[in-house]
């Protein structure tokens, strides 16, 4: 079937004519049927023929069917009609609808010849094959941020393309003339195809049909007239081409957790280490519009308890990006990742603290936040960092906050847990003060801890206590009878600060 509209521009295109009267976008037209008079009256008309016929003949026509007359003046008798005022060859025209028709049932053939493709498993490049044989012209599959999935021809790449490490994307002046043109903009907010023509490439139409999974864009499809010019029925059989790419990309994992924003793909190469260049990594950044400081942060948030994680998630994305003004984020294995970049060593001093607790606590979220670091390819090092964070329920957190300072030690012991005992390598004089609290209810363990918790500060280790100054340095004095403990021997002080982390552990 073919739509009423589509046919309506196809004779307006070809006779360079208005077909005037009411024209409903989302009727179907199956068939089409010439009138010869004499009109009967009782004639049933079938809802998904369109009736051609003359002004002439049939101007008193009153009927509910679907008619265009040609030639055809109105004077009121047929007021819920098509008409056409200039006086065509009704033939031509009946022709010109049924070319329109017979392409519309090959483009729909091909549809199903994509889905046979599609349901059979071939993947990206052979449902672009089959659809080029339709569309007689190179069709490219492309991502949000301007790689290229696949191509067909499967070696068609004109000057639109750049190559790295054996991977196509978009060129800058490309990608700055879709931005310009609000290509972009049309992507990521619609599923209607566009069709547009650019400045250096005369005589060129470029047709853009997003891809969408629960209402994100996660890629699009490019068509180019290179070989002929695009029509009507190219946009239909795009939309309908793109769904089936839904379908395909829904099929992995990656894309279904897609949400829309452009940084995913990037982001992606990142973390899985395709991208083996600095300068690519700042190529590509330059191609989304971003600038990045000296240092950078990787962060994982995560959901839990009774929380609102069923929300659309770009309006966490949305409101991180608030919070965190220099940054990328997306989805990522079912944990929403940022990288954060700022010109300040502290982290803080680039964004509002407060802000970012209120947002943690009112969603049910947990942050975690890697060591800084200046090496952009290094970043997937600190993605490991954070995802320990986010796993390992022995990390130490502080208002929904889970820092890599705070916990590196535990990721070590448990790296190495396979390989060492930890407690073989807890310093023997905390062993011994264990057993010594034991069996004479001393509580040497623990004002020892204390003074380590305090940063060694004899006066807070007492408030944090409830002792006596002098009894804190009573109990002092005893620990260094009983062990080799020195407030003076940096080597003793980290040895025993690390055991105690240790027995945290």
């Amino acid at each position: 079937m073919a739509c009423l509209i589509n046919i309506i521009k196809k004779i307006q295109d070809t006779f360079q004519v208005h077909v005037l009267g009411p024209i409903f976008s989302d009727r179907r037209i199956e068939s089409v049927h010439y009138l010869l008079p004499p009109y009967d009256d009782q004639l049933q008309f079938d809802p998904n023929t369109l009736y051609i016929g003359t002004g002439q003949e049939f101007h008193s026509l009153s009927s509910e069917g679907c008619v265009l007359l040609v030639g055809c003046c109105m004077d009121g008798n047929n007021e819920n009609g098509m008409y056409i005022q200039k006086a065509l060859d009704p033939f031509a025209v009946l022709n010109c609808i049924q070319q329109e028709l017979y392409d519309c049932r090959k483009a729909d053939l091909k549809r199903d010849e994509v889905f046979q493709v599609l349901q059979s498993g071939y993947g990206f490049q052979s449902m672009l094959d089959t659809a080029r044989s339709y569309l007689k012209n190179p069709i490219t599959l492309c991502t949000t941020s301007f790689s290229v999935l696949a191509s067909s021809p499967k070696d068609y790449f004109d000057d639109k393309f750049d190559v790295y490490d054996e991977k196509f994307y978009l060129k800058n002046n490309f990608i700055r003339n879709l931005k310009e043109k609000q290509i972009l903009q049309h992507l990521f907010t619609s599923s209607s195809p566009i069709i547009v023509e650019f400045d250096d490439s005369p005589g060129i139409s470029y047709l853009f049909c997003s891809i969408h999974i629960r209402r994100a864009a996660v890629g699009y499809l490019c068509i180019s007239s290179l070989y002929r010019p695009l029509e009507a029925a190219d946009s239909s059989f795009a939309m309908s081409l793109s769904k089936l790419f839904s379908l395909e990309m829904q099929k992995d994992e990656f894309y279904s957790e897609k949400t829309g924003l452009k940084y995913e793909y990037f982001l992606t190469d990142l973390i899985e280490q395709n991208l083996h260049s600095r300068s690519i990594a700042d190529r590509h950044l330059a191609q989304l519009g971003e600038t990045f400081y000296q240092y950078f942060w990787v962060l994982g948030f995560t959901f839990h308890g009774f929380s609102n994680h069923q929300l659309n998630p770009n309006y966490f994305i949305d409101q991180l990006s608030g919070i965190f003004k220099h940054s990328m984020s997306f989805f990522y294995k079912g944990n929403l990742i940022l990288l954060h970049t700022s010109k300040y060593r502290d982290l803080y001093q680039s964004i509002d603290k407060q802000k970012l607790a209120h947002f943690l606590h009112l969603n049910q979220i947990n942050a975690a936040i890697s060591f800084r670091f200046e090496e952009l390819l290094d970043t997937p090092r600190y993605y490991n960092q954070v995802m320990f964070l986010l796993k390992n329920k022995k990390c130490f957190m502080k208002e929904h906050c889970l820092t890599y300072e705070d916990n590196f030690l535990n990721h070590l012991m448990e790296t190495s847990q396979n390989e060492i005992h930890a407690e073989t390598i807890i310093h023997p004089d905390l062993l011994f003060l264990e057993n010594y609290d034991q069996e004479n209810n001393t509580e040497y363990m623990k004002t020892l801890k204390a003074y380590f918790l305090n940063n060694r500060n004899a006066l807070n280790t007492s408030n944090y206590l409830h002792i006596h100054k002098s009894t804190f340095f009573y109990r002092i004095g005893k620990i260094g009878e009983l062990t080799e403990f020195d407030p003076a021997n940096a080597q003793i002080l980290f040895s025993y600060e690390f055991s105690f982390r240790i027995l945290d552990f």
